[in-house]
């Protein structure tokens, strides 16, 4: 650990998401990200999701792969996806709800909620990525299979494992959907947003990391529960709204201070943007 009044950091979190091996999948992209990690000392690798396009094995094979080669860099953290949902399982509830992730289970992480602990970091996943089940089935029909949920259980469990780590650890949450509205999509990600809103917040976390929206987040959050960072990682793939650059996020951690900030792609590699936030250690 650097010495605390240098303004060093201390800590650097690598955060991509949307993979999407498929016909989005582009490679150059993820080569590029591969490029970020063995470059700039990551101490752990966020991948929020999404690294099916249809839930089919040869996709989960191909994303298996990658996984690797990020793990061969450092400890990762990995959610599922609403794309690596087989939602057919169990429409409105109705079927095998415990099949939503075979694949999934069986070829990215066999754990849908991870706790991981490296020194300095405490990582805590939610799936939110619950298919057309009733915490994530609104009345829109647009919303079906695409929008995600989490239960109060779930907000239960994450508020218990992030207080059990030490004092002074970078604390991270990793759901899959987006938990502030898109600007470009001006969608949610999760059904009930103000109520998980306000859920986040009153939790001892400092960064959210979420995918789904396909847009570069860097936020704080400011809610009466409290407040955190949002880190919104775009996607890796050529799903990217409006034409953006791909983007992945890099989390840095001072002593005193946590920064955000969205990294674009540009002629093969992945630069530091000018979109950021900033907060205050607790």
């Amino acid at each position: 650990m650097a010495d605390p009044d240098t303004g060093a950091v201390l800590r650097r979190i690598l955060h991509v998401s949307d993979i999407h091996c498929g016909f989005p999948f582009v490679a150059e992209h993820v080569a590029a990200a591969l490029q970020v990690a063995a470059t700039s000392r990551i101490d752990a690798i966020v991948i929020s999701g999404d690294f099916s396009q249809r839930a089919r094995v040869k996709e989960f094979e191909r994303a298996r792969a990658i996984l690797e080669q990020f793990r061969a860099v450092a400890p990762t953290i990995e959610v599922p996806g609403n794309h690596d949902t087989a939602w057919w399982r169990a429409p409105f509830g109705w079927g095998d709800a415990s099949r939503l992730h075979d694949g999934y289970r069986q070829y990215i992480n066999p754990v849908l909620e991870p706790v991981v602990r490296v020194p300095g970091v405490t990582m805590v996943g939610l799936n939110s990525a619950a298919g057309m089940l009733p915490q994530a089935v609104t009345w829109y029909p647009r919303d079906w299979r695409v929008k995600g949920g989490l239960t109060a259980s779930q907000f239960d469990w994450a508020q218990r494992e992030l207080a059990a780590s030490p004092a002074g650890d970078l604390r991270l949450l990793v759901v899959h959907h987006n938990v502030v509205r898109g600007r470009l999509s001006q969608r949610w990600g999760l059904k009930q947003p103000e109520t998980a809103l306000d859920r986040l917040a009153a939790l001892p976390v400092d960064v959210v990391c979420t995918g789904h929206d396909h847009e570069a987040r860097a936020d704080v959050v400011p809610r009466r529960t409290g407040r955190f960072l949002v880190s919104g990682a775009n996607t890796l793939s050529s799903r990217s709204r409006k034409h953006r650059p791909s983007a992945l996020n890099v989390i840095e951690a001072t002593a005193s201070q946590i920064t955000v900030r969205a990294w674009g792609y540009h002629e093969g590699v992945f630069v530091p943007g000018p979109m950021s936030a900033t907060l205050d250690r607790r």
